[in-house]
């Protein structure tokens, strides 16, 4: 397992994390607003929408939750924002383990030039979501979502 994301050429992006948190604690990170607005963005998500506000570039993200099966599935349409108004989805998927639980986030259905964009803010938001899951602030000096990008354009661009 990486921490960076995969991305295929359709455009679709995944990302697999481990998080010393039982699932259930997860979960409540992934679709509550008090968890949601510690890591990602202030909203909820579930069981019938996913609305996400980020105050940073000033998008909505609202969109129909396709699958609701807590702990353990949640799949939402992502509608809006600045590089994908609409079309793509966000799976995140959750399984126990030894260490605590697994995410699998996986976000298709996205239009290709923006797959780049999306694995670098997911990295990112995962990122701060795994150091909270620590218990620790995430630090000042790690990769901004400026490097991440340039490293998801240079595989691309690899293709």
């Amino acid at each position: 397992m990486t921490d960076y994301a995969a991305i295929t050429i359709d455009g679709t992006v995944r990302l697999e994390r481990a998080f010393p948190i039982p699932v259930d604690q997860l979960w409540a990170y992934l679709t509550t607003p008090d968890g949601l607005a510690r890591w990602i963005a202030d909203g909820q998500i579930g069981p019938d929408r996913a609305v996400l506000r980020f105050p940073g570039n000033h998008s909505l993200i609202d969109g129909t939750v396709l699958v609701w099966e807590p702990p353990s599935v949640v799949e939402f349409e992502w509608e809006g924002g600045p590089t994908q108004a609409h079309g793509s989805r966000v799976r995140f998927e959750l399984s126990a383990d030894a260490a605590g639980s697994r995410l699998v986030l996986t976000h298709s259905h996205t239009a290709g030039p923006a797959a780049p964009d999306f694995a670098a803010g997911w990295h990112r938001h995962l990122d701060t979501l795994g150091y909270l899951a620590r218990g620790t602030e995430p630090p000042a000096g790690r990769p901004g979502w400026q490097d991440l990008h340039q490293h998801y354009l240079a595989r691309a661009a690899a293709r």
